[in-house]
């Protein structure tokens, strides 16, 4: 075991080919220190091989506290960790491992919001959802500081949701095809080089009605091009050779949809569907209301505020919505892009 201090930074690892996250220095390796970080110390090895890195003379002073230690290989109950449920203090599960993703949850791709409303809680099932192994394998072992001592048994619920994907997965479902964006690409691109043409060529009403239409469907296909850039469901391994940021940055030109925007609120409304006080997707009073409990008013935890069931949504826009939702829609896009 190496174990060293990188600035006031203490780390472990279990061998020296082991990547090390430091908040300063990003992804490193103890043979590969950077250069100006002169207050690294190697403190101990477990093994005397003479490959390993000089031991420094004073090492005995720079002994790790026994609660940092017990940190690392910590054994916790679901309760304790339920107890860290704030952003700055944010605990999960996931296979049993115990993370701390307090550092990380504000550096995380898939937005902030949506790993944080899974703090304190049991997240096996929804990181293997949204994250392909590579991911996991990669990054999970920089945050775990122990197990769970008392993890109850999975339900039939969750060991069915396992095998189907597990089924998918064989059936290569979740494998990305580049070429199926480079033709969804080149498709979406000649509708708009249509739309160009019959605006800018043609004369008549007809041709710019066409051309109307047309757009309307070029918005429309390329709208999901930027879907599967938002879930990063357009690169699922590395070795996918696909420019998801710049696709998203294109689809986002051409659509004035902002993907990144999109992506922030879409996200948590995959990781918490239809959750009352959480999903930002259904957060719409006071001018709609999809559950019974939102007639009293609720916190949405999302937007961190409560979302009052007012005077005009009890009395103009709730007990009409049916009604309302066409009109209201039609300009509610406004807003939504």
């Amino acid at each position: 075991r190496w174990t060293l201090v990188v600035g006031c930074d203490i780390v472990l690892t279990e061998s020296p080919a082991q990547h090390i996250f430091n908040p300063k220095y990003g992804y490193i390796m103890p043979p590969h220190i950077p250069e100006e970080s002169d207050n690294v110390i190697v403190l101990q090895r477990s093994d005397s091989s003479e490959s390993a890195l000089p031991a420094d003379p004073d090492s005995s002073k720079h002994q790790l506290p026994p609660s940092i230690i017990s940190r690392q290989n910590g054994q916790y109950t679901v309760e304790e960790v339920a107890r860290h449920n704030k952003k700055d203090d944010a605990w999960l599960i996931y296979n049993n491992q115990v993370l701390d993703i307090s550092n990380w949850v504000s550096h995380h791709p898939g937005g902030e919001q949506t790993i944080y409303r899974f703090a304190g809680m049991d997240a096996t099932d929804e990181l293997r959802a949204f994250h392909d192994d590579w991911v996991l394998e990669k990054k999970v072992p920089h945050l775990v500081i122990g197990t769970v001592v008392d993890a109850p048994a999975p339900s039939q619920l969750v060991q069915d949701f396992r095998e189907l994907g597990e089924h998918f997965d064989k059936l290569g479902y979740f494998h990305v095809s580049p070429w199926f964006y480079v033709q969804k690409v080149l498709f979406v691109m000649s509708l708009f080089s249509c739309v160009l043409w019959l605006v800018l060529k043609e004369e008549s009403v007809a041709a710019h009605m066409l051309g109307a239409v047309v757009l309307g469907i070029f918005w429309q296909q390329f709208a999901f091009v930027g879907h599967d850039c938002g879930h990063m469901s357009a690169r699922t391994h590395a070795r996918d050779h696909i420019d998801v940021v710049n696709l998203g940055a294109l689809v986002t030109f051409f659509n004035g949809i902002s993907v990144a925007w999109w992506k922030a609120t879409h996200n948590v409304h995959h990781a918490m569907p239809n959750t009352v006080d959480c999903d930002p997707d259904i957060a719409h009073l006071p001018v709609f209301a999809l559950h019974k409990k939102m007639f009293e008013g609720l916190y949405n935890k999302y937007h961190g505020r409560v979302m009052e069931f007012d005077w005009a949504a009890r009395n103009i826009f709730v007990p009409y919505q049916h009604f309302w939702y066409y009109p209201i829609m039609a300009f509610a896009r406004w807003n939504l892009y």
